[in-house]
């Protein structure tokens, strides 16, 4: 009745600090949140944090964090931007700072986020000068 979970649930504290972390499928972690939900077990341990009883508020806050950062990026691209448009702007709605591993590993999420959102036809692509522009 001990799960052990990984990164498939982060803890409040790393959301409050990265506000982006590592997703390689939006829409794969978000399945992840809802089999999490369906867990019944005594103990439960997430990325990073302490041992808990009760995962549903975490699992209910890095369920809103993943929509939110959706929710940006989508109307962000209100107008036409580039993929480096939107990860300086999620870099400056966050006030995080850039360096090699965040522009790999925040860069590589917000790929995942752009992915998701095409396939749910929430944005679409063009290239325009050998330039990929993304478009709500």
């Amino acid at each position: 009745d001990v799960y052990f979970l990984g990164d498939s649930l982060f803890s409040e504290d790393t959301i409050n600090k990265y506000h982006v972390f590592f997703i390689y499928d939006v829409n794969g972690y978000l399945n992840t949140l809802d089999y999490l939900s369906t867990l019944n077990g005594k103990l439960f341990i997430p990325s990073h944090c302490e041992a808990m009883e009760d995962i549903h508020s975490l699992i209910d806050t890095n369920r809103k964090l993943i929509y939110d950062v959706l929710d940006l990026i989508k109307n962000y691209c209100n107008e036409s931007r580039t993929f480096e448009d939107i990860l300086k702007y999620i870099f400056d709605k966050y006030n995080l700072t850039m360096n090699e591993n965040q522009f790999v590993l925040v860069g590589s999420s917000i790929k995942s986020y752009l992915s998701y959102l095409v396939d749910n036809d929430m944005i679409h692509y063009s290239f325009v000068d050998n330039k990929m522009y993304w478009l709500k």
